[in-house]
């Protein structure tokens, strides 16, 4: 049984919740926040460069998908973001983010070395980064064949020593300038008082760093000489000539002669021969070197002038050598072969003739020349 109380039952009315609206706002300032990061390249660049952190694949990711080497030069003073763009302006890296990402995550910007570097690609970033951090200099090989004059030689190094303008101290002007230099001539043995170093830049093959100097190359070669040449029995006492008139009658020999060494010798003798008895030399490329063109025509005002070059007019050797001969060229000054022979030449198949006298050069010359 039931009794009825009079009182009147309210049902109990629920409140709105604040929590939900403030949640809300909440959550769009912050997309709002997020979405103004975003459109500020600054920012977004500045969590691109942490995503290294939270993708780790991005070290061992090829960071270029191109072959072969490429080199850079780190210049000193230069800070790990400006790297991360120049290794991506050279192809080595795609994102200089990811690299700067990287290097700060390993603690290795400090490690990282100015210099020259040849970068095998592609590379990762966890190859790379150890790389960077031994740089060397890089050498080029100088090939220098026999027979050159010094301004040859001076051509062939600059062509060598290449265009990195950050390690290139190399100057030909500067170069020329040593081979002249009365000063720096008297540093060397053989060419005290005299007015240049022609004959005494050694040929060779030669392996010389990169930012090698002018002064540098010039010390190697002359340095090789003394090895290879001042080492020669009878060099400095050979008995017909002085060191110097040795390497000037070689510098003849270079150009006179084949590459036979037998050649060299025979040709050597009958130069020696014909200055012993008083004849003229009466060769062609001491002229040529006065023109500075080895293939240039010898014409009869050439024969003429009174040029201490011109070994038709004047008895005796040149006054300097006129070219920087080989080995074997000085060799056979040194170990000339005796022959019945005062004349040769070279036909226009490029064989040498010999002749014994004055009729069978002329023969020689109808025959061969002609």
């Amino acid at each position: 049984m039931a009794f009825y109380s009079g009182k009147t039952i309210k049902e109990p009315i629920k409140k709105k919740s604040k929590v939900f609206p403030i949640i809300l706002a909440t959550i769009t300032l912050i997309g709002v926040g997020i979405a103004i990061i975003l459109s500020n390249k600054e920012v977004a660049n500045r969590l691109l460069l942490y995503r290294c952190y939270w993708s780790p694949h991005i070290v061992s990711q090829q960071t270029s998908t191109s072959a072969g080497t490429q080199p850079v030069t780190i210049t000193p003073g230069l800070e790990p973001h400006a790297i991360g763009k120049l290794l991506q302006e050279k192809g080595v890296i795609s994102s200089a983010n990811d690299f700067l990402c990287y290097v700060r995550k390993i603690n290795a910007g400090s490690k990282i070395q100015a210099g020259y570097y040849e970068i095998s690609l592609p590379v990762t970033l966890e190859q790379l980064i150890p790389m960077l951090q031994s740089a060397r200099i890089p050498t080029t090989r100088i090939v220098l064949p026999e027979g050159l004059r010094m301004d040859e030689i001076a051509e062939k190094i600059g062509a060598a020593m290449g265009t990195e303008n950050t390690i290139k101290k190399f100057s030909k002007q500067e170069f020329l300038a040593l081979t002249t230099d009365k000063e720096y001539l008297n540093t060397f043995e053989y060419t005290k008082g005299k007015q240049s170093i022609e004959g005494f830049l050694f040929p060779d093959t030669y392996d010389v760093a990169k930012n090698a100097s002018a002064r540098e190359i010039v010390d190697l070669l002359t340095t090789t000489f003394t090895q290879k040449i001042a080492s020669q029995p009878r060099f400095v006492s050979s008995g017909t000539y002085t060191p110097y008139q040795v390497i000037i009658m070689a510098s003849i020999i270079e150009k006179e002669a084949g590459k036979s060494y037998e050649e060299k010798q025979t040709v050597a003798g009958i130069l020696e021969k014909r200055i012993k008895n008083g004849w003229l030399l009466q060769v062609d490329a001491t002229f040529l070197y006065e023109k500075k063109n080895w293939k240039a025509p010898i014409t009869i005002q050439d024969k003429s002038n009174n040029s201490r070059y011109n070994t038709y007019k004047h008895m005796g050797l040149p006054p300097t050598p006129i070219d920087n001969p080989g080995l074997d060229s000085v060799r056979a000054v040194l170990n000339p072969k005796e022959s019945p022979y005062w004349f040769y030449l070279h036909g226009t198949d490029g064989v040498i003739r010999y002749g014994r006298t004055n009729e069978e050069h002329l023969r020689n010359i109808s025959l061969y020349l002609r």
